[in-house]
């Protein structure tokens, strides 16, 4: 029988108190009381007997530990490792079944990507062993690697990985986090949102059943039915404000602002319609999507478009979505924009943003707009935050309660 190893927690007049594999276990064991074993101590069980391995003393358990803060709060953290592992092996095979191929792209890129709101993480290191010094960024998502693979001929990936973010510390953000992106080649952004769906309520099933198994009787978090609107419905629904004329439109930047500043929300004189949208709908909207289990944002404004493709039908919007649990952003997907020169024009429309803003500035991705000036087949994809994922269905406050090491521990 192989051995266990295990933490000695205390000595008790009916045996040892043990630390093994998630579990706190009462040991009887006959030489138990003749060891003088300490709180701390390490020791292998074989059948019915203990032998030390170490003598470190009882700091082994202090709490700013990683043994004592996995202990703390009821052991909250070793379980909620534990619900991880569930979630992500639920995870590879929701897309297994799916016949998807799990891809890894670059954590080290040539560009992190442009977005305005994100800043990258960059490294500097040398081409070889003696090489010169180069200039790289972590990447903020695996979106662009993504991309140049569909253009490659792989028809529905996925990518289960690290991705990394300078400036975000907070209840529901860590600088290092874990990103899932998946993508299908010659589908629409619906198709993306049944999978996220049922991805999550697989998530929560997994959780579930690992809670079960190891006698945890926390309750589980399963999503409902979701609430679908339009963004225009969602400012109209939610913060009593219509962005649009009598003739579908978008209203002119003026009126906008004027009307945005009656719901309430903080705008600037010189803002722009991208700005003020978004001010409406984080001050506003945000707020009262906690009140819905499962709520999903479409058809975004064209100027907050990012990389999804416009509306056939209507130029003036984009084929986006997010998708919210409880309040908090999971996801946030596109009908992809496969067009080279209008994927330039918007990088370069960033830079200027970036710029002007005295934002830091990255390079444009040129094998990226290689990519789809060479052939980029129509698709939809998303990014989704699995961090966050096992939040919404562990029923966890923090993100710093998922991760094993948060940012000022790693």
């Amino acid at each position: 029988m192989p051995s266990t190893i295990a933490r000695v927690l205390a000595s008790t007049p009916d045996g040892l108190l043990l630390w093994a594999e998630g579990r706190v276990l009462r040991s009887s064991l006959a030489d138990a009381a003749d060891a003088a074993w300490q709180p701390g101590d390490l020791v292998a069980r074989e059948g019915d007997t203990l032998h030390l391995i170490a003598r470190p003393g009882p700091d082994a358990l202090a709490p700013d530990g990683d043994l004592g803060r996995l202990l703390e709060n009821g052991a909250e953290r070793d379980a909620a490792l534990r619900d991880r592992a569930a979630l992500l092996r639920a995870t590879r095979a929701f897309f297994d079944r799916r016949d998807f191929l799990e891809v890894e792209t670059p954590a080290i890129a040539t560009s992190p990507g442009l977005e305005l709101h994100l800043d990258a993480v960059g490294v500097r290191l040398r081409e070889g062993m003696a090489g010169r010094a180069v200039e790289r960024w972590l990447v903020t998502s695996p979106e662009y690697h993504c991309k140049r693979l569909l253009h490659a001929g792989l028809p529905r990936i996925y990518s289960l990985a690290k991705a990394f973010r300078s400036g975000e510390r907070g209840g529901w953000h860590n600088p290092e986090f874990t990103m899932l992106e998946w993508y299908r080649s010659g589908e629409s952004s619906d198709a993306i949102i049944r999978d996220a769906l049922r991805l999550f309520r697989a998530a929560a099933a997994a959780v579930a059943r690992a809670r079960k198994a190891r006698g945890d009787a926390r309750a589980v978090f399963r999503p409902g039915r979701a609430l679908r609107l339009d963004f225009g419905a969602a400012l109209r629904r939610f913060a009593g404000v219509e962005i649009f004329g009598q003739d579908g439109l978008p209203l002119p930047i003026a009126t906008l602002r004027a009307r945005a500043e009656r719901a309430g929300a903080t705008v600037r004189p010189d803002d722009d319609e991208a700005t003020v949208l978004l001010a409406i709908f984080a001050e506003r909207v945000e707020p009262a999507l906690a009140a819905h289990d499962v709520v999903v944002i479409e058809r975004w404004p064209a100027s907050l478009a990012s990389l999804a493709r416009r509306l056939p039908e209507a130029p003036h919007l984009a084929e986006r979505f997010e998708i919210y649990v409880r309040g908090v952003e999971l996801a946030n997907g596109f009908g992809e924009l496969v067009d080279a020169d209008e994927q330039r024009q918007r990088f370069e429309a960033d830079l200027a943003a970036r710029r002007a803003r005295g934002l830091p500035l990255y390079p444009i991705d040129e094998r990226f707009l290689q990519a789809l000036r060479r052939g980029c087949p129509p698709a939809a994809g998303v990014a989704l935050g699995v961090d966050r994922m096992l939040m919404a269905v562990g029923g966890y406050a923090e993100i710093d309660q998922v991760l094993a090491f948060p940012f000022e521990r790693a």
